[in-house]
């Protein structure tokens, strides 16, 4: 993976629509025209919105991915200009855990892979790896690209 330019929270928050505790991610420590990998301890935190029954399930790992995705597409300029895009599909799920809030895991780690990308979206693989190096979740997920339609938001 070609390293590029380590990313904290705050430049995170500049790039994606994920903001406050709904960014799940940390840091980006590499990037490179078709990959990311970035790092989080948003699952051990106790405030993580995505809680439910006070436990974080496994598939919060799928929305790390893609808001990891997300930033992939914000920094190599993969987005069509003036839109939003959202999750569509995840496919190929194969999780190696039922939770992610386990202390054992510490630091985890997020690697997307852009599969493909063209006018109508894209699809990435991901991994998420707990700090000791074992799979805990694996797939892959497609973003759409919203349409704006043609004149919208131009003065009248």
């Amino acid at each position: 993976m070609l390293e590029r330019v380590k990313l904290e929270r705050v430049d995170i928050l500049a790039l994606i629509p994920h903001q406050g505790m709904s960014c799940l991610l940390d840091t980006c420590s590499s990037w490179s025209d078709a990959a990311l990998r970035a790092h989080t301890a948003a699952h051990l935190r106790p405030d993580n919105p995505l809680r439910h029954g006070g436990r974080l399930g496994v598939l919060i790992g799928a929305e790390m991915a893609m808001q990891a995705a997300a930033l992939h597409g914000a920094l190599t300029k993969q987005t069509m200009a003036g839109t939003g895009g959202y999750l569509a599909a995840l496919r190929d799920l194969q999780a190696q855990c039922d939770k992610l809030d386990c202390a054992d895991y510490g630091l985890l780690q997020i690697d997307v892979l852009r599969e493909q990308v063209d006018s109508a979206g894209m699809v990435y693989g991901f991994s998420v790896h707990s700090q000791p190096g074992d799979l805990l979740l694996q797939g892959r997920g497609t973003v759409m690209f919203e349409r704006v339609a043609a004149g919208a938001g131009a003065a009248e």
